[in-house]
């Protein structure tokens, strides 16, 4: 139950992040430099990611409120740098 928890949680961020980006082209950052740190400081940050499983109040509102905007912009910034990759390519 909680591999398919997490492989659903994975998931469903990546499809957020999938929409954020065909849907706000522009919240993209312009360079390449920017793209590279936004994506280190996001998985800086998923390293030390809190979750509190003292109840199941704090344990459901720490993943939805802390890991699954943290790994939607992790997500994110993977998506930004495979379109920067696209870019570098000559056509």
């Amino acid at each position: 139950m909680n591999v398919a928890f997490t492989a659903a949680l994975f998931a469903g961020a990546a499809l957020i992040a999938v929409w954020i980006a065909v849907r706000f082209p522009r919240l993209a950052p312009r360079s390449l430099t920017a793209r590279v740190v936004m994506t280190l400081v996001v998985g800086q940050i998923l390293a030390f990611m809190p979750i509190d499983a003292g109840s199941y109040l704090t344990l459901y509102g720490s993943l939805f409120g802390i890991a699954l905007p943290i790994v939607t912009l992790a997500w994110l910034g993977a998506f930004w740098l495979l379109q920067s990759l696209r870019d570098a390519i000559p056509s």
